[in-house]
């Protein structure tokens, strides 16, 4: 039996970041996971917990939020905090 040239090529290595659909882990200084999701063009404006400064609508920002609760993961998604990305490369250091 033939094999078809179809399946013969080699197999493409998995792009993590497009299969997490851009959220990537990051620790925190106590150990913590979050979740971070870097978003370009944001539609809204938030507050950011770090500086208590707005995001305005189309800048780019990230987004963090942790699953490891004691209420389960559904609240840490609820929980999730919008962040000037140097805000949050610089959390802890303040």
């Amino acid at each position: 039996m033939r094999r078809s040239k179809k399946y013969s090529r080699p197999v493409r290595p998995l792009n993590e970041s497009a299969a997490m659909g851009g959220v990537h882990y990051e620790a925190g200084a106590d150990g913590t996971q979050y979740k971070v999701h870097h978003i370009a063009s944001g539609a809204k404006q938030y507050v950011c917990p770090g500086c208590n400064g707005i995001i305005l609508v189309g800048e780019a920002h990230e987004v963090a939020w942790t699953e490891d609760t004691i209420w389960g993961s559904q609240y840490g998604q609820d929980s999730r905090r919008h962040w000037h990305t140097t805000c949050w490369r610089h959390r802890g250091r303040r």
